[in-house]
């Protein structure tokens, strides 16, 4: 199972502040992650050299699980249904298969 990894990526101070100020705003730390083209973890680094105070996960509740396994089945990705439901892919794959969910092969990407 391949992973992507990252460029560390230096923010500058201002970016440091729009990234904090956008956590505060709302978004999440994938989103952020995203948008900053950095890990979740070196996003979480910034907001708690920040002095943030961060949220709490969104945790896999059983309505969400019941919503990843139909979404699954509908053939979405676990990238798709972490979208839909605000939890990461890999957390969106573990769970799964912790309910015994048989997982399709991945895409290659090309």
């Amino acid at each position: 199972m391949a992973t992507e990894i990252k460029e560390n990526r230096k923010l500058s101070p201002s970016e440091v502040a729009e990234l904090v100020e956008a956590y505060q705003q709302g978004a999440t730390v994938s989103a952020l992650s995203e948008r900053y083209g950095m890990h979740r973890q070196t996003v979480d680094h910034h907001l708690t050299r920040a002095g943030v105070a961060k949220r709490s996960q969104v945790k896999m509740t059983p309505l969400r699980m019941a919503r990843a396994k139909e979404l699954y089945e509908q053939g979405w990705s676990a990238r798709q249904i972490g979208a839909q439901l605000g939890v990461c892919a890999s957390t969106v794959s573990k769970k799964l298969k912790r309910a015994g969910v048989e997982m399709r092969e991945p895409h290659k990407r090309g």
